[in-house]
């Protein structure tokens, strides 16, 4: 019997050992789980900041969330909470264009904005530009409007296109997509479009339709 006890309480203690050894392996196999790289190396809250280029303040910006991510490949921010972003003057600090969106991600190895949902920017020029999506290039100065694309200048003529170019270095708009343009009481449809960034002067390629404002025979884009 005690010989029977004996094998019992080795049996026991060999099991306990081997369970522990489990719980031992899974907690390791589970810290290596974890890729510190892909943790946000900054996370901040209800902020507003202002951002230097070259040695000037270039940007104001206030977003809920801030996550920056800097010890990866690609160094990025998120704003997953929305963004509001301005534009500075390098000499009197007015704002010469403001930006606002639902959510926002910028690489900083490439200068690339990304930006989504219910966006709404202002140039100096006082147009109001409002999309679904768009991309900016800041090495080229270049926005990529897309998705539901409206331009409503100061005059209150507008453009409507499901893509549009804002090259701020030339400063000019173009697209290759349809284009309706409501100006001086008439609308013109066609594909192509391009002018100022004052939309004062401008082309419409390949017109397809000019109509008057107030007739119902063509629905508004």
């Amino acid at each position: 019997m005690k010989q029977s006890r004996y094998f019992f309480i080795i049996a026991i203690l060999i099991l306990i050992l081997i369970a522990s050894g489990c719980k031992d392996d899974g907690g390791i196999a589970a810290n290596q789980q974890i890729d510190a790289s892909k943790l946000p190396t900054m996370v901040s809250h209800n902020v507003q900041t202002l951002l230097s280029d070259s040695g000037e303040t270039r940007y104001r910006i206030t977003t809920k969330t801030w996550l920056a991510y800097e010890e990866q490949e690609h160094p990025h921010w998120v704003f997953p909470d929305g963004l509001i972003a301005e534009e500075l003057d390098k000499q009197s600090f007015d704002v010469k264009m403001s930006m606002k969106c639902d959510s926002a991600h910028y690489d900083r190895s490439t200068r690339m904005l990304n930006i989504t949902g219910n966006i709404t920017i202002h140039d100096k020029n006082g147009s109001e530009i409002t999309c679904d999506s768009a991309y900016y290039d800041e090495e080229k100065a270049l926005w990529s409007l897309n998705s539901m694309v409206t331009i409503t200048n100061r005059d209150g003529s507008k453009i409507e296109t499901n893509q549009m170019f804002w090259d701020r270095k030339a400063s000019k708009y173009y697209s290759d997509s349809f284009i309706r343009m409501q100006a001086q009481e008439k609308v013109l449809e066609g594909y192509g479009y391009v002018s100022n960034e004052k939309l004062t002067t401008y082309k419409v390629n390949r017109v397809q339709a000019i109509v008057p404002v107030n007739d119902t025979r063509f629905p508004t884009f």
